[in-house]
């Protein structure tokens, strides 16, 4: 079995580190703010259920002096946001270059509540940007089982529209990298320029033997542990 202990997630940076990759965060890398000579891996983490355990990334990446783009949910039915100890998480995260964007389910909340989705999305990046007092530049949408697919609202709306430099799915990320996921809880999936790797269950650490002038990998910190993954 693959292994997902904290540990390991401390060791998949530092081997980036080690193997010359320039880590930024998905905003820096739609602003084009890093050199084309380099290898950059681009760091993604999607909170879908335990926000506790950014405790714990917060740590490494501060130990590495590192930084990623985290994405989360306002209609969580695991965590609240808005509680005191999560939004000091959050700030935490913030104070050492972390990007925080929104976790959308637009879809999802728009059809099951009858929400208007496009005053919705404007009023909780207006909330965001009121609580952790910092713009945000960009949205990645969740999946989930309901029968919707919170990536349908872009098809007829643009992240520019509401003030957003991006969508985490864009093409000009999604169709130039190896894409690499921790998605499947106990074994990774890869996708190269979009496309499906059939079977390559390689970690990102294999995944940098090959070079890879892109490198974007989304983790969730629910896959990761101490010990034992319902710690």
């Amino acid at each position: 079995m693959d292994n997902f202990t904290f540990d390991y997630y401390k060791s998949i940076f530092s081997s980036a580190v080690k193997n010359e990759y320039k880590i930024i965060t998905v905003k820096e890398f739609f602003l084009d703010e890093y050199s084309r000579d380099d290898k950059i891996l681009v760091n993604r983490i999607d909170v879908d259920i335990k926000i506790d355990r950014l405790r714990s990334i917060y740590k490494i990446f501060k130990e590495l002096n590192i930084r990623a783009s985290i994405y989360i949910r306002l209609h969580a039915p695991d965590y609240n946001i808005l509680s005191i100890g999560n939004i000091k998480i959050i700030q935490d995260l913030i104070s050492i270059g972390c990007e925080i964007g929104l976790h959308t389910e637009l879809e999802d909340v728009g059809e099951y509540c009858h929400i208007d989705k496009k005053a919705l999305l404007k009023k909780e990046i207006e909330l965001f940007e009121t609580i952790f007092e910092t713009k945000l530049y960009g949205t990645a949408s969740h999946g989930d089982m309901t029968p919707y697919n919170n990536l349908d609202f872009w098809k007829s709306n643009r992240a520019s529209d509401f003030g957003l430099l991006y969508e985490a799915y864009d093409k000009k990320l999604w169709d130039n990298c190896r894409y690499v996921s921790d998605s499947e809880w106990t074994r990774w999936k890869a996708y190269e320029d979009g496309k499906l790797l059939e079977n390559d269950r390689r970690t990102p650490i294999e995944h940098m033997d090959d070079d890879c002038k892109v490198l974007h990998i989304l983790t969730h910190p629910e896959s990761w542990y101490e010990d034992y993954i319902y710690e």
